[in-house]
């Protein structure tokens, strides 16, 4: 990302200055679902938080219009990943006139896990996104990190919100550790630790945290195309391995995974790596919290967990 204009400096984070804060609501728009969810809960009545991306859209492929360049240059903080999630970033950003945008990037500093790692092999167009995986949201433990930088950007916007925004802050983070506990307790004892993805490795972070493997099909590129020697080391690997579950992430076909299941006479299940809501989703008002809610149950009856 471009970083030409001024620049307000908050720890380890850069982002370029905006107008002043005109008073009422702060303006947030966010990249990606995770980010919105925890930057409402942070402004609570203070901000209004919204996504640029809309419903269903991936975050690696969408492409803006000019009124997503419009909405940008309306609000008071845009909030992104970084570290190559949004390929689309630095144009967006660089196509708002200078001084009508700031933009907070949580991902720098944070340990982040490489590219290449944890997939069977690499794919034809692997490494596009950057050197790093950039899913940081799926490590509940740099969720943490990532709560008390956006209480700091928003705090810089309207510094007599402040105390709220920190208040706000905490009660989020407590139930980030508490999910983090749920999680920790219930893949404790699981007969299983590979977790095996039929399609790109978007689930690293999680599985690093709670001592499981992600084996991916191919690697951070969601829209690679798996040659079949992929298929075939995937299916020996299971086989050797005794694996029997066989995991797809909800925003993709499952069709890729049902082949690899009835070739080890397996089963499919679901994972939310949780970066958008379908319109379904969004009708339903499902949450950040109750995805990975999902993702626990479904890790433990694929891995045997007690």
């Amino acid at each position: 990302m471009r970083h030409t204009r001024q620049v307000l400096v908050l720890g380890l984070l850069l982002f370029p200055a905006g107008p002043v804060f005109a008073g009422g609501k702060v303006k947030i728009l966010t990249s990606v679902f995770p980010l919105k969810e925890f930057a409402a809960a942070v402004a609570g009545d203070r901000g209004e938080a919204a996504q640029l991306l809309p419903p269903g859209a991936g975050v690696h492929t969408w492409q803006p219009r000019p009124g997503d360049i419009l909405r940008l240059a309306s609000t008071d903080l845009f909030i992104a990943i970084g570290s190559g999630l949004e390929p689309w970033l630095p144009g967006v950003v660089g196509a708002v006139p200078a001084g009508k945008l700031r933009v907070l990037e949580v991902s720098p500093g944070l340990p982040l896990l490489g590219a290449k790692e944890e997939a069977i092999e690499e794919g034809p167009d692997e490494g596009r996104h950057g050197p790093f995986d950039p899913h940081v949201w799926l490590d509940f433990g740099l969720d943490l990190v990532i709560v008390d930088r956006i209480a700091a950007a928003l705090s810089a916007i309207d510094p007599t919100g402040a105390g709220e925004f920190e208040k706000n802050a905490a009660a989020l983070k407590e139930r980030l550790r508490e999910l983090d506990s749920r999680f920790a307790e219930g893949l404790r004892n699981c007969a299983g630790k590979q977790v095996v993805v039929a399609g790109h490795a978007a689930f690293g972070y999680l599985t690093r945290r709670y001592g499981l493997v992600q084996t991916a099909l191919y690697g951070l590129s969601p829209d690679s195309q798996p040659r079949p020697q992929q298929i075939m080391r995937v299916v020996d690997f299971c086989r050797k391995a005794g694996i029997r579950t066989v995991y797809f992430e909800n925003s993709v076909s499952p069709a890729l995974a049902r082949t690899l299941a009835s070739e080890i006479g397996g089963r499919v299940a679901v994972l939310y790596a949780g970066h958008n809501l379908t319109r379904d989703q969004l009708a339903k008002g499902v949450g950040f919290f109750a995805m990975m809610e999902e993702d626990l149950k479904s890790l433990r009856e694929g891995l045997g967990c007690r």
